[in-house]
């Protein structure tokens, strides 16, 4: 009996393989890997390895957890998986058939995935509107949302250049500046060392970001001083993202993950301790417009309205 509720255990967690490449990615942005998350929800719940509404809450909780905790600082993979629970959690107890739960779940699963891509078509449009003809924007890192921006301001024929940092040690800020060279816009490429020449040329900053929180947003490390620097040479800082990436400290708590340090140095070395941390937390207060599906709104309304 035992072996066969361990056998039973193990195929219920099949899932834990998909959750460890989720978490062992440091390549793509939050937007793809909630996608990617969102794929090993729906398809848990197309499989039916539970028997009631109540196996499937707990079984689907506890996937739920493990992706959150592989990519704790997304807030897009904990607001979209915790509302599948909600939803399963909401539907009348009267209702016993696993069937129509299945079904009616898996209908809302593909109803956060449309609402998804369309609140992101809807910031692209939106953020599109900021640019104008001759401007110099500098962005630090490769947010999906900010290059789709670029790219739909490029498609309307607008003339503006872009400035992009490296963004070690991954260097996604290379990439970046190759894929929006490629679709013909005007890129410069600085190295993150260089960045307080390059906001002093840009005529305002535009980043992406993981998660809004009561008193900051999260990004790529280095970010805050992008912010700080900005501030200074009172130049605008403005964000991009949807309101699926709003997560309160006080609902879960920030956690940082170091990540390998032989992305910085190689070798074991007596008396070094490499920290290699991708991630860290801008205060709000450096914003002067976030960029959401709702709309544009100066700092002040964005706090009042939604932290």
């Amino acid at each position: 009996m035992e072996e066969k509720d361990k056998s039973r255990h193990q195929d219920i967690e099949y899932w834990r393989s998909d959750v460890d490449k989720i978490r062992r990615d440091s390549v793509h942005g939050s937007n793809y890997l909630a996608d990617q998350a969102l794929d090993i929800v729906e398809e848990f719940v197309h499989r039916q390895l539970y028997k009631n509404r109540t196996e499937l809450i707990q079984t689907l909780s506890k996937l739920s957890n493990a992706l959150i905790r592989a990519k704790p600082l997304m807030a897009l993979i904990y607001n979209r998986t915790k509302r599948v629970i909600q939803f399963i959690q909401n539907i009348p107890k009267e209702e016993k058939n696993i069937q129509h739960i299945k079904k009616v779940t898996l209908e809302e699963i593909q109803r956060i995935r449309e609402e998804a891509e369309e609140n992101f078509r809807t910031v692209i449009r939106l953020g599109s509107r900021l640019i104008l003809d001759y401007h110099i924007i500098l962005t630090h890192s490769a947010s999906s949302v900010v290059e789709s921006i670029l790219m739909e301001a490029r498609r309307q024929k607008k003339r503006f250049r872009i400035i992009c940092t490296e963004s070690r040690p991954r260097n996604e800020g290379v990439e970046l500046a190759a894929r929006l060279a490629r679709a013909g816009i005007k890129v410069k490429l600085v190295p993150d060392a260089d960045v307080t020449r390059a906001i002093q040329e840009a005529h305002f900053v535009l980043t992406g970001t993981d998660r809004f929180t009561e008193t900051s947003f999260i990004n790529k490390t280095g970010t805050h001083a992008v912010a700080i620097i900005a501030n200074t040479m009172d130049k605008p800082f403005y964000v991009a993202g949807e309101t699926d990436k709003i997560l309160l400290k006080r609902t879960y708590p920030v956690r940082f993950l170091s990540s390998d340090p032989r992305e910085l140095f190689p070798d074991d070395l007596e008396n070094l301790h490499v920290e290699n941390l991708y991630f860290e937390e801008t205060p709000i207060d450096y914003l002067e417009k976030v960029i959401i599906e709702d709309g544009i709104f100066e700092l002040k309304e964005f706090i009042d309205r939604y932290l």
